[in-house]
């Protein structure tokens, strides 16, 4: 009903009238666009800024879980012996033999 009601308020306004109006429209709509990117601006910062913290924290919890953690390595089914690539450095606590 209202917009039948706008319909001809429209049709018995004058050209001027509606020039005006549509100019008004258009500031109005450019004015919401502005703060909608100046909002969208603040989002994207705050996002980066969430982003960087998350991975400072991945990387802390990374680091510490290294640094308490242990490395158990198994070689078959005898689980026994000893097996090392390149050491550059003397080899102590280790004991061969007694299952």
């Amino acid at each position: 009903m209202e917009a039948g009601k706008r319909l001809e308020e429209l049709n018995t306004a004058g050209e001027d009238q509606i020039k005006a109006e549509s100019t008004e429209d258009m500031a109005e709509a450019l004015k919401k666009i502005g703060e909608e990117l100046k909002a969208l601006s603040s989002s994207r910062n705050m996002l980066g800024e969430l982003l960087s913290k998350a991975q400072e924290d991945a990387i802390a919890k990374a680091t510490a879980e290294r640094q308490t953690g242990s490395t158990t390595v198994t070689l078959g089914t005898h689980n026994s012996g000893f097996q090392a690539g390149i050491i550059n450095g003397p080899i102590s606590g280790i004991s061969f033999g007694g299952k």
